[in-house]
């Protein structure tokens, strides 16, 4: 039976209960373009001989994919520490402007979820979240965020696992060194109606695959600075436009 209200009336159903179907049908495209870059940082953490315990609790640690990888490729080239903290910083530093747009939806929620579901803020999940702007009610938002999060974690983690398996069949210089520019153009599937991020999306790609004879790592960093200059360039000409239109328009009346 269902609950009703002293009223009489229907109680609204809980939509914190379950799996959400439209995250589920948003991410799977995602999913698709992280695996490669996941096998690749697996394949990455068996050739450097950190071993699978510092490798795969290093990946859970930290879900930035880019930073990762630019970290574990600088200490396999003999980078020293404060060059891989620099990187890492450098890479990273984006998520901090994510945290901030996404800062009004995360004010409501319960203090768990305010404290840990920051840990899969990513540029995928972030532009999940960014092209469903009518996800304003917390426990909708919170569903969303959390089934589409925890899809990534595993599919994420998994590839990593993946890749450790297959590091000994896979020569060190394979194919798979395109999923770092790949990772790129893969971030344009949330988002194909925004012009910020198919730009970043796909200057950061062109980048980071010029920048591949460079150093591993440095062309992923270049990509990544290249891409966050890109979206504020279009997205602050993009404001300037709409404002003076609407300025306009408002002389006009």
């Amino acid at each position: 039976m269902n609950p009703t209200l002293l009223d009489g009336a229907p109680a609204p159903r809980r939509v914190t209960d379950g799996i959400d179907r439209d995250a589920l049908r948003d991410v799977w495209p995602v999913l698709i373009g992280i695996a490669p870059f996941g096998l690749l940082i697996g394949v990455t953490i068996a050739h450097t001989g950190l071993g699978a315990r510092l490798g795969l609790g290093s990946a859970a640690a930290m879900f930035g994919g880019g930073a990762h990888f630019a970290a574990l490729t600088l200490l396999a080239h003999g980078a020293g520490p404060l060059a891989v903290l620099g990187a890492v910083v450098v890479v990273n530093a984006r998520l901090a402007l994510y945290a901030a747009a996404l800062q009004p939806r995360f004010r409501q929620q319960p203090a768990w979820f305010r404290w840990f579901a920051p840990h899969v803020l990513v540029d995928q999940t972030y532009a999940l979240a960014a092209a469903r702007p009518e996800l304003v009610e917390p426990a909708r938002f919170r569903r969303y965020w959390l089934t589409a999060g925890a899809a990534f974690a595993a599919v994420w983690i998994g590839s990593h696992i993946v890749g450790l398996l297959l590091a000994d069949l896979l020569p060190e210089h394979s194919p798979l060194d395109v999923a770092a520019p790949a990772l790129f153009v893969g971030l344009l599937v949330p988002q194909l109606r925004r012009r910020p991020p198919i730009v970043a999306a796909a200057l950061g790609a062109a980048v980071a695959a010029a920048a591949s004879p460079l150093p591993p790592g440095v062309g992923l960093m270049l990509g990544a600075l290249a891409g966050i200059a890109a979206a504020a360039a279009t997205d602050r000409n993009g404001t300037s436009v709409s404002d003076t239109t609407h300025a306009g328009h408002d002389s006009e009346e």
